[in-house]
């Protein structure tokens, strides 16, 4: 009786010891794993809580996402969508709060108009008219252009890429390693995007998956032709550094060639805009010399 009660303790004992152990090691590999995760985050903007009042405009454009999905004039859902991916999804948005924002801004508008046609006040029947419109339009509006805004700087900052990734990649870094390095020491939206693509690949997406995901999100003609000759050079097993550097005298050279382009057609403009303010000033200033001199002056013919 003794012995068995000494081997129950023992089992017992040795039991408790085991199962110690494997807890022990579960909770070490559960922190490895977690630590692995952090140290491949996503770029800090998707991870930064927003402002009180981002958050509570959020709620409000919730409340009236399903009003705004039944009118969609001049918001295709589509188009609002693809508009996001390129800004970068800011201030938490999304397509359904899009829909709501832009009715949240109607009735903005209207509530600002208001007052001003009980008032009778001038030109109270155009403002309530114009500015629920324009209410309506600022979400859709704007979004567009804070897309429009980081597609440009996304091209902006390609030539200063492609300088840094030919330096590192000639240096003996590897493709992921030149690109890790990038985001650790620059930021802006091109930044974000490649941290998203080491992200995505390091997750265990397809490379060719991953640049193609990349090319989705933006809009730029020279990405575009560099994630091409990249996807093409990962198939060929061709090397990349000189692509690099072929690929920044190249974006340099259209850079220029823009600039040219854009001042050639800002002469014609400004001789318009000029000719417009300059011509009408100048008759008017004849005009009143004219006034002054024959009909108000003391010494008019016309004796007024």
């Amino acid at each position: 009786m003794d012995s068995t009660l000494v081997l129950l303790v023992f089992t017992s004992w040795v039991c408790w010891v085991a199962a110690s152990y494997h807890y022990y090691s579960y909770r070490k590999k559960q922190q490895e794993v977690l630590d692995h995760l952090e140290s491949y985050h996503l770029p800090n903007t998707v991870f930064t809580k927003k402002k009180s009042w981002m958050d509570s405009l959020n709620q409000w454009f919730d409340r009236f996402s399903a009003m705004g999905e039944k009118i969609q004039f001049l918001s295709d859902p589509l188009v609002l969508e693809d508009a996001l991916i390129k800004a970068g999804y800011p201030f938490d948005l999304t397509v359904e709060r899009l829909q709501g924002a832009k009715i949240v801004g109607l009735l903005a508008g209207l509530l600002i108009a208001l007052p001003y046609y009980l008032l009778g006040l001038p030109l109270a029947v155009v403002l309530i008219a114009a500015l629920p419109l324009v209410g309506y339009l600022i979400p859709v509006l704007g979004i567009k252009q804070l897309a429009k805004s980081r597609q440009e700087q996304i091209r902006m900052d390609l030539p200063d890429f492609l300088d840094m990734m030919s330096i590192t990649l000639q240096a003996g870094m590897s493709l992921d390693s030149a690109l890790a390095y990038y985001v650790e020491t620059t930021k802006g939206p091109l930044s974000e995007e490649f941290a998203r693509l080491n992200h995505e690949i390091k997750f265990g997406v397809q490379r060719e998956v991953a640049y193609r995901s990349l090319l989705r999100r933006t809009a730029s003609p020279e990405l575009e032709g560099l994630i091409q000759s990249l996807i093409q050079a990962h198939n060929l097993g061709t090397p990349i550094a000189s692509t690099f550097m072929e690929q920044a005298d190249e974006m340099r050279r259209m850079r220029a060639e823009r600039a040219k382009e854009a001042a050639g057609k800002a002469g014609p403009k400004i001789t318009i805009v000029g000719g417009a303010l300059i011509a009408p000033s100048v008759m008017i200033l004849i005009l009143g010399v004219i006034i002054l001199q024959y009909v108000i002056s003391p010494n008019s013919p016309l004796k007024m």
